[in-house]
């Protein structure tokens, strides 16, 4: 539900920049999860196979952080990953997120900060990666 999304994102970062366009693609391809909470959706999830990032969103309200929430999205994601091929996932987490990933397999990317690997981003992050086991 696009409108769910929104609101999430909305709440967390603040307005979407134009996002809907690839959230709409990656539902219709089931590459964007949501988790509900009593029929509401509380946080959602996104990977792109075919980009440079591939795990692209990941949010959860902050009165639901720290259920498990964050973590099955991310093992659900992961896992659609993990199906299509992938033999590695990146990601740029916020610096607050960096210490979740780590929890979960995910270490900084070394050695892919030349200018032809560098992703640009306009906010502070981390590069990680994590590789199939």
């Amino acid at each position: 539900d696009l409108e769910s999304i929104q609101r999430v994102y909305s709440y967390i970062v603040g307005p979407p920049t134009g996002q809907e366009r690839t959230w709409n693609r990656l539902i219709q391809e089931g590459w964007l999860i949501v988790a509900q909470v009593d029929g509401e959706v509380v946080g959602f999830g996104g990977i792109d196979i075919q980009a440079a990032e591939q795990l692209k969103w990941l949010y959860v309200l902050p009165e639901y952080q720290g259920a498990g929430i964050g973590a099955k999205l991310l093992n659900e994601l992961e896992q659609l990953g993990w199906g299509s091929g992938l033999r590695a996932i990146r990601l740029h987490a916020a610096p607050g997120a960096a210490e979740f990933y780590q929890r979960h397999g995910y270490r900084r990317a070394a050695g892919d900060d030349s200018e032809d690997n560098r992703v640009v981003h306009n906010h502070e992050g981390v590069e990680m990666i994590k590789e199939r086991l």
